[in-house]
């Protein structure tokens, strides 16, 4: 009875395993899996969220993210020189 169940597994997770080849095999490879995924965020869209003011879109945040990170990365890359080296990867 136990012997039946585990080849009924195996066979389950053959056939899963089979399905997935399959899938990944109508991808070219000429394009990488992330790119086909991705899709273009529409800038001029208004925010989905509660938090935000109104006539805010999606650009306006990602713009206010990009110029943040620009006034922080001089900071950033001053405390990374002064950290310790960390030990060293075999």
């Amino acid at each position: 009875m136990m012997r039946a169940r585990t080849s009924a597994l195996i066979v389950a997770l053959l056939v899963a395993c089979q399905t997935g080849i399959v899938h990944a095999g109508d991808l070219s490879p000429a394009e990488p899996v992330h790119e086909l995924r991705k899709k273009k965020m529409k800038t001029d869209e208004p925010m989905e969220t509660g938090m935000m003011k109104k006539g805010m879109t999606k650009g306006d945040v990602k713009k206010a993210a990009d110029e943040k990170a620009r006034e922080l990365q001089p900071m950033m890359e001053q405390e990374e020189k002064t950290m310790p080296a960390g030990p060293e990867k075999r």
